[in-house]
This record gives structure tokens, C-alpha cells and sequence, in this order.
């Protein structure tokens, strides 16, 4: 609870301290200089970025050999986009997905995939955050970012491949009597994160991961090109794109509610756009892209999974056994 409290206040801190500090005159000025040709523009880069991402969540899934079909991961990813703007709203992919294992897949199955995910998106971000700050010519001292995070992702992904660690929780986990019944199923997922971070898993994941920066980029370019006078180049957009993400995974906000705006707006202002129009900026990508995503969530989830939306109360289906070769293997060692 008190760590909920924090994060709300600093949250609401950043969002007051971003308002307090903005030009409102000129943010009404440069968002009156949105046209159609713009907005459209914006909404099919907005519907390719979605599109790639949704693949990419299909890819993970495959990886983890769930019998799940890519267009029904797809369907998953953008549907679970409904609650994009809700803290943990990513969950609801994981529980969609569930929906087309046919009996066969459970949420211990479909979770994994979205730490792998988790762990490609920071190595991808970290990697395109050094060549734009290389490219734009900043400050060495930047580094410590992407270095910090490339750090936190293969330190996390070596824990996770690691069989002596592994064990040596499992071993640590079977003292407690509540804990044992959990085991299969610890272990059961754990085996599946670590075939998720295998590189023939991880390398596809993380170049769709930069090929969705390049879209959210190419945005910035857009609104910057729409908003300003100046613009901003792709190298630069690169920069400020990849530098925002890096501090969205390193900082525990809530879908980087304040945070993601305030580094917006003080990249923006480090390459040479005035903070009002920055302001502007940063608030129309974050609007148009949150609505857009919720919108589309909305139409997804409505068309094909409306049974979940009526359903009062969900009935546990039969477990049956064993689901995959891994669970067998794990009753064989019993």
C-alpha cells in the first residue's frame, strides 16, 4: 500500500510539475496546426506500429510452443490494448491468449512470453538509445542509460538461464509446506521463460521491437514536422524515443504516467524544440496515441471476445495431464 502511495504522488507530481511549467498559449497555437493530411499520416504509422507489436506478442507465444496461431495472437495483443491506459493492463494479453490454447494452455503459459518480451524490448531500446546518442552527438555521460539498462536485461536473462539458480529457488521453495503444491507449476513456467530467452527467441522479438521504435520515431518526426517550424530529424527522433522508453522500464511508474511526458518534453528541449511546443508535442503523442490503442482494444475485444465481457463468473476447466512434454518430464523426476 505505501509503495502505491508513492508512486501515485510521484506520479501526479510529474504530471502537475509538466502542466505548472508549460506555455498554454502556445500549446493551443501549435495543436491548432494539426490538419487531416497529418492526422491521417499519424493513424496509419499508429495502425503499422500495432500491427508489428501484435506480431511480434504471436512470435513470442509461438516461441514458447503454445498451440497458439498467430492471427489469434495478434487478435490477443490488440485486444488486451482496451486497458492499455490501466496499470498492468499488458496482463490482459496473457489472459486472452489463454482463450485459444483449446483447453490445452493456461495463464502459467502465456505469462512467460510477456517477461521475455519484457527483457527484448530493453535490450532493443538500450541498443537504439547509444546509436542515437552517438548520432546527435550528446554528452558521454548519457551512456550510463542504455548501459544501465542492457546491464538489467541480460543480468535478468542469465538468472533466468541458469539451472544451479534455478534450482537452488526450487530447492529453497520446497521447505515451505504452502509452497510445494506451487512447485510444478514454478517450475513449469520457469522452463518456458528460459526457452523464451534463447537467442533463435529473443533476436526476432528484439528486431521487431526496433522496428517498432523506428514507427514511434518516424511519429515524432511527423508531429514535430506538423507542430514546428525546425522539425525534428530521424537521428534526433531516434534519441528522444529511445531515451523516454529506457526511462520508462527503469522507472517504477505506472505506464510512465508523468515520467514518460516529462523526459519527452526535456529530450525535446535538449534538441533545440522550445519547451512549449515540446509540451504540445509530447501531450498529442501520448493522447492520440493512448486513445488510438484503447479504441482499437475496444473494437477487438467487443467483436471476438465478447463472451468474456458477459461472463459473471468464469468456471475453472478440466486440467488435463500431462498438457506438455515438459510437465511429463517433471512427474517422471517425482
Amino acid at each position: 500500500m505505501r509503495r502505491f502511495v508513492v508512486i501515485v504522488m510521484v506520479a501526479s507530481a510529474c504530471g502537475i510539475a509538466l502542466w505548472s511549467f508549460a506555455d498554454l498559449d502556445t500549446i493551443r497555437e501549435t495543436l491548432d496546426r494539426l490538419t487531416p493530411d497529418v492526422l491521417v499520416a499519424l493513424f496509419l504509422l499508429l495502425a503499422a506500429n500495432e500491427l508489428l507489436k501484435g506480431l511480434r506478442w504471436a512470435w513470442y507465444l509461438r516461441a514458447a510452443q503454445l498451440p497458439i496461431r498467430t492471427i489469434d495472437g495478434l487478435t490477443s495483443y490488440l485486444a488486451a490494448q482496451a486497458a492499455s491506459a490501466l496499470p498492468g493492463g499488458a496482463l490482459l494479453s496473457a489472459r486472452l491468449a489463454e482463450e485459444h490454447g483449446a483447453g490445452r494452455v493456461r495463464l502459467r503459459h502465456t505469462t512467460p512470453p510477456l517477461v521475455a518480451q519484457g527483457f527484448g524490448d530493453l535490450l532493443a531500446v538500450s541498443l537504439l538509445a547509444v546509436t542515437g546518442i552517438l548520432l546527435t552527438g550528446q554528452g558521454p555521460l548519457q551512456l550510463l542509460a542504455p548501459f544501465a539498462g542492457t546491464t538489467v536485461a541480460v543480468v535478468l536473462i542469465a538468472a533466468v538461464r541458469s539451472e544451479r539458480l534455478g534450482q537452488w529457488v526450487v530447492g529453497l521453495l520446497r521447505r515451505s509446506r504452502r509452497m510445494r503444491h506451487f512447485l510444478p507449476v514454478e517450475e513449469d513456467a520457469r522452463k518456458t521463460l528460459r526457452t523464451l530467452c534463447r537467442p533463435h527467441a529473443l533476436l526476432p522479438g528484439i528486431v521487431a521491437s526496433i522496428g517498432s521504435s523506428l514507427i514511434a520515431a518516424a511519429i515524432l518526426v511527423s508531429l514535430a514536422g506538423a507542430l514546428t517550424l525546425p522539425g525534428l530529424a530521424l537521428r534526433e527522433a531516434l534519441y528522444v524515443h529511445s531515451l523516454t522508453m529506457l526511462a520508462h522500464f527503469l522507472l517504477p511508474i505506472p505506464n510512465g504516467f508523468g515520467t514518460n511526458e516529462l523526459s519527452l518534453v526535456g529530450l525535446l528541449n535538449i534538441v533545440g524544440i522550445g519547451f512549449g511546443r515540446a509540451t504540445a508535442i509530447a501531450v498529442v503523442y501520448r493522447t492520440i496515441g493512448l486513445g488510438f490503442r484503447t479504441l482499437i482494444g475496444l473494437l477487438v475485444l467487443i467483436g471476438r471476445y465478447h463472451h468474456l465481457l458477459a461472463e459473471l463468473h468464469r468456471q475453472p476447466a478440466p486440467q488435463r495431464d500431462p498438457l506438455f512434454p515438459m510437465e511429463l518430464a517433471i512427474e517422471e523426476r517425482e
